[in-house]
């Protein structure tokens, strides 16, 4: 089905490798976020279903990953 939808609207690449556009309050939101978990703050992210929350959380986890390194 996945291989229809991408057929139909002329999509090259897999969802899971289409990449991320990051906004400027996007970008604020990581770092403000991935410095409360650094202090050891205890933090929620919550949004209607298909917002990004899971995307978000990659990126942050990306952002301290690299900021550990």
């Amino acid at each position: 089905m996945l291989s229809d939808v991408r057929s139909y609207y002329g999509f090259t690449k897999d969802f899971g490798q289409a990449g991320y556009f990051e906004t400027s309050q996007s970008q604020q939101i990581v770092k403000e976020l991935s410095h409360e978990i650094r202090a050891g703050k205890l933090v929620t992210l919550s949004g209607i279903v298909g917002c990004g929350k899971t995307t978000m959380l990659r990126r942050i986890q990306d952002t301290l990953a690299q900021d550990d390194g």
